[in-house]
């Protein structure tokens, strides 16, 4: 009786549609990241065909029907190094990934990790001119696809730049 039991707390885990974060993105595109932040969602959307030579890659943030910023402002097949770096991240236990999508002195991180000891962490983070000031925690279970596998087939620049996940230690 107790592995049934325990099998059913595992089923329990496992998202579903109506429990999958909201997006942004469109039908017709892929859902790179995506998650809620209280009244507002952060989603990164990408074409069908992104790759290194082909498709878009998006930042959104906002609410469905309002976005409040989208970067690049256009989706456009223009080379991803002038707004966005990627790198993985190792931690005991665990690992992660992020996005850079870069606006000038403002940057955009969002973020993905989960470690021994402080668990899962996603969100987005906003610096301005390198310093860290707001952080977004994803409400949800987030939607995401960020990793090597992404990094690789979109021949993502990779961050030069220090990325600490804001909460741990």
């Amino acid at each position: 009786m107790k592995a049934i039991a325990y099998l059913g707390g595992l089923f329990g885990l496992i998202v579903t549609p109506a429990d999958a974060a909201e997006t942004l993105c469109k039908q017709q595109e892929q859902v790179i990241f995506s998650c809620s932040l209280s009244k507002k969602t952060v989603s990164v959307c990408a074409s069908k065909d992104f790759s290194v030579s082909n498709g878009y890659l998006q930042y959104r943030f906002g609410q469905k029907g309002n976005i409040e910023l989208n970067l690049p402002a256009v989706p456009q097949s223009t080379p991803n190094a002038q707004f966005v770096r990627a790198r993985t991240l190792m931690f005991s236990g665990g690992g992660g990934g992020y996005l850079r999508f870069i606006n000038g002195p403002y940057h955009y991180i969002v973020y993905t990790a989960i470690g021994k000891g402080w668990g899962p962490k996603d969100g987005v983070a906003v610096e301005k001119s390198g310093r860290l000031i707001a952080n977004y925690e994803c409400r949800d279970i987030p939607v995401s696809e960020i990793g090597e596998a992404l990094i690789t087939r979109a021949g993502l620049a990779i961050d030069q730049s220090e990325f600490e996940i804001p909460g741990i230690e």
